[in-house]
């Protein structure tokens, strides 16, 4: 049984430069980042994959994560082909060492917290979940700390703490001790070990350390431009890793004492010694253990009178490691899917189908992780505690700023209102609050998505179960709330301080119209969010649609003062309607069968808009893993 498998799995991507929105027709353009991997990683294993920056680890990792989409070829996880992402996901951890993918004004906990709601786990399960990581790895004295309190081994034992929250059978691990001091990385291999030999988890690890796959893997196999093959026999590699311990210590003052008192040292494996060019001496060390023996080699030479004037490593060059990767015999090994010989029965692989969850059961988890995404907002928004308060300060501003003006306008607008009250105030009010949605409707899709980008926390959540849309709806709700907040205040704003009667407003017809309002406007603003998704770009859909609704929609004057041919184009606009409908329903107290025009004008662009976003951001999404540019911007 295997936990992972792929056939000649290839991705090339495609040329920079040219349009995103559809796929070459030509396979054979672009760059080819990996090339017909196949291989077969049984259950339990711990399987290391080495080679330089640039070989394919990376991507091979992210098209078995579901992250990117291969060009050709074939995989599976657990038995679960890569098309089924929704089983992939539920069965597997990913760990890199990409800082970035965590909340930084969050605590520890609130972050792990928000990543056990996306892997469906009730806020009970992850509050035990997350203890017995906390044991396990060691983090119960940073958990309430900010994340961006904590030091760079915290935050990697961390990111494995998340990998795990999902209690996988498979965890990827891309580069996870990059950045860490010598002493966090061994305690980190610890825990994975243990991970793999206590708790019977497959670990497939990414690095180009060749000493620490030596040290921790059962199996490796190198990758050199997209290119695979196993190391058949681990001595090999050992031999190949002791090559890399040879220095070339460069010394001015070399002496023969020098050279016996060095051949006595410790640690000394061999040294031969030569004159260059320039006088100086070249002696040349095999180390032990070069990290722990070069600094004695180095006082010793200077102890004795020696000055050293540079040091060189000696490295086994990772084409020599690839071509070395081969059996005894000579010939090359590909980790091809039944290593041993067995045939592989692609159908008898996998585990059981997730039970069927019943509607309420769905329900509740979904309203669960609305509230997770909410809280995760507030919680960041609160941490910003000046800036939350000096927006509504700037309510007051700017309602003042347009009473004065209704001052200056006097009874000259009247004619102009009649349909409204005929008070100048009142109208530009509801206009400068309600359009506070429009701006949110059109801005907070491509907010998202250019947050989590460059944030690194899109794909974070991508590689948890969550669906796409609910990542994306729930990811606004903290706005359109806080805007409607925003607009109460405006509200109460106008009616305490500047006296506007709202005593005949119909309440449950604005909140129809405000319903179909948001409707109308976000599936613009979606559709915004897929070309920045695809373009990584300003999105023009967002500043011309933005710019002429506010000039052509009413905001702080009547539609009915713009020339005759200019009103036809303002109805064009989902505004132009809300905020007719909007101010009819709370400054004259109209009913809703008086306002059905607009109501239903807004009603058919919400059903047709709505749609349209939601499948234009999916295939966006689909392009930019084709692409390889989910965390691009």
């Amino acid at each position: 049984m295997f936990a992972i498998q792929t056939q000649e799995l290839t991705k090339r991507f495609p040329r920079t430069g040219r349009g995103r929105l559809l796929p070459s027709l030509s396979r054979e353009e672009g760059t080819l980042a990996v090339d017909r991997v196949s291989l077969a990683v049984k259950r339990g294993e711990i399987f290391g994959l080495v080679g330089p920056n640039g070989a394919g680890k990376t991507t091979l990792v992210k098209m078995l994560c579901t992250l990117i989409l291969p060009t050709s070829g074939a995989a599976w996880i657990n038995g679960h082909p890569l098309a089924d992402e929704a089983s992939v996901k539920r069965s597997i951890g990913l760990v890199t060492g990409d800082e970035r993918s965590f909340y930084w004004r969050l605590s520890c906990r609130d972050n792990l917290r928000f990543y056990a709601g996306l892997h469906n786990l009730t806020p009970a399960q992850a509050e035990v979940r997350i203890a017995e990581l906390s044991a396990l790895l060691g983090l119960g004295d940073f958990m309430d700390k900010r994340y961006d309190a904590c030091s760079t081994g915290m935050r990697h034992r961390l990111a494995l703490a998340r990998g795990l929250l999902n209690d996988p059978t498979v965890l990827f691990l891309d580069e996870p001790t990059r950045s860490l001091d010598p002493l966090a990385a061994i305690r980190f291999r610890e825990a994975v070990y243990a991970l793999a030999r206590q708790e019977g988890r497959t670990i497939f690890l990414v690095t180009h350390d060749l000493e620490e796959a030596e040290e921790v893997c059962d199996r490796v196999a190198v990758m050199l431009r997209g290119q695979l093959r196993e190391v058949e026999d681990l001595a090999r590699l050992r031999a190949l890793i002791k090559e890399r311990e040879r220095c070339l210590v460069r010394v001015r003052g070399f002496t023969p004492e020098i050279g016996a008192r060095l051949s006595d040292l410790e640690g000394v494996l061999g040294l031969t010694a030569r004159q260059d060019t320039a006088g100086a001496t070249v002696a040349e060390v095999v180390l032990q253990d070069r990290k722990r023996d070069l600094a004695t080699v180095i006082q010793a030479i200077e102890r004795d009178g020696g000055t050293v004037e540079g040091v060189e490593y000696g490295a086994t060059s990772w084409a020599e490691v690839f071509r070395e990767a081969t059996r005894p015999g000579g010939e090359e090994v590909v980790a091809q899917p039944g290593g041993d010989g067995e045939a592989v029965v692609v159908a008898q692989i996998g585990g059981a189908r997730p039970p069927e969850v019943s509607p309420a059961v769905a329900l509740r988890g979904a309203l669960r992780k609305v509230l997770l995404f909410l809280r995760r907002d507030l919680r960041v928004q609160m941490s910003y505690r000046l800036s939350f308060f000096l927006q509504f300060l700037g309510i007051l501003f700017s309602s003042a700023s347009f009473y004065f003006v209704a001052l200056l306008f006097g009874t000259r607008a009247v004619p102009y209102l009649s349909s409204y009250g005929g008070d100048y105030f009142p109208f530009v009010l509801i206009g400068i609050a309600f359009v506070g949605y429009q701006g949110v409707a059109m801005g907070v899709f491509s907010g998202v998505v250019r947050s989590a980008q460059t944030t690194g926390t899109l794909e974070a959540m991508l590689v948890t179960p969550t669906r796409l849309v609910t990542i994306l709806l729930s990811s606004s709700l903290w706005s359109f709330g806080f805007t409607s907040v925003r607009v109460l205040v405006y509200l109460l704003v106008g009616v305490v301080v500047f006296g506007v009667d709202l005593n005949s407003a119909n309440v449950p017809a604005a909140l129809v119209v405000l319903l179909v309002t948001v409707l109308a406007l976000s599936g613009i603003g979606i559709l915004s969010a897929a070309f920045i998704m695809v373009f990584k770009r300003g999105s023009p859909v967002n500043f011309l649609f933005n710019s002429l609704s506010t000039l052509l929609g009413g905001v702080y004057y009547p539609v009915e003062v713009l020339p005759r041919w200019i009103q036809t184009v303002a109805y064009f606009f989902p505004l132009t309607y809300s905020l007719q409908a909007m101010r009819r329903a709370l400054l004259m107290g109209d009913p809703l069968a008086d306002l059905a025009p607009q109501v239903l004008a807004l009603l058919l662009l919400g059903v047709v808009l709505l749609p349209l976003g939601l499948f234009a951001f999916r295939l966006a999404v689909r392009q930019a893993k084709r692409d390889g540019s989910l965390t691009q911007y």
